[in-house]
């Protein structure tokens, strides 16, 4: 069986797929679904049913075939070092994907979601999975933060993912509560900040260390 193919992820495939086959039989035909929000959390961009359900797959199928090309184009030593941490991020994306296909269709049979605050959740879960998985990284050209300055010093990639692991966590837990306490438009800064903080720091951070190192 291909390393893309885990029971996890196929049960989450099968799951989607459901999901998707469901929504094609409760939510009418000719009903145009939100797939887009603005900052305010209004719905702004729409498609008929049937694309707006297709939305979830093609995110989905944009992160697979970014891994089947890895996995077989890849230099197998980076191939080594990175498989587990985006093996764990297609298996988060796919799970995002999931949640995002049942609740377009939930809004499709007239159930009140707040689709910015299921966002918040999601995301807030997909940050903690990476901070733990981001300190177990070894340098590669795949996954992680693939700065010179981490990938020519495997201290400093393995200090930077340490950190970046760890502000990863906080953010998304951070924004789990923003999810449940905050309103909807403030809500979407908060998304911003909690995904984007992380990364901001963690590239200051390897930067700081390659400098100090070569003083």
């Amino acid at each position: 069986m291909s390393p893309l193919f885990t029971p996890i992820r196929i049960a989450l495939l099968v799951a989607l797929v459901a999901v998707f086959v469901a929504g094609l039989a409760l939510v009418p035909s000719g009903t145009m679904l939100p797939v887009h929000w603005g900052p305010s959390g209004e719905a702004d961009g729409f498609l008929p049913r049937e694309w707006a359900l297709l939305v979830p797959f093609l995110m989905v199928a944009v992160v697979w075939v970014i891994f089947l090309a890895i996995t077989r184009f890849g230099k197998p030593s980076d191939i080594a070092a990175g498989r587990h941490s985006y093996g764990v991020v297609v298996t988060a994306i796919t799970g995002l994907a999931l949640v995002m296909e049942a609740a377009t269709v939930l809004i499709g049979i007239g159930v009140p979601v707040n689709m910015v605050q299921v966002i918040g959740f999601a995301l807030g879960g997909l940050l903690v999975v990476l901070g733990n998985v981001l300190p177990k990284s070894q340098p590669n050209s795949f996954a992680g933060l693939r700065l010179p300055t981490t990938l020519k010093d495997t201290a400093n990639w393995q200090a930077t993912h340490r950190l970046t692991g760890l502000l990863c966590i906080v953010s998304g837990l951070v924004l789990v509560a923003a999810a449940a306490l905050v309103p909807t438009p403030a809500l979407i800064w908060w998304l911003l900040g909690c995904v984007f903080a992380p990364i901001l720091v963690g590239v200051a951070y390897s930067l700081r260390y390659a400098s100090k190192a070569r003083s």
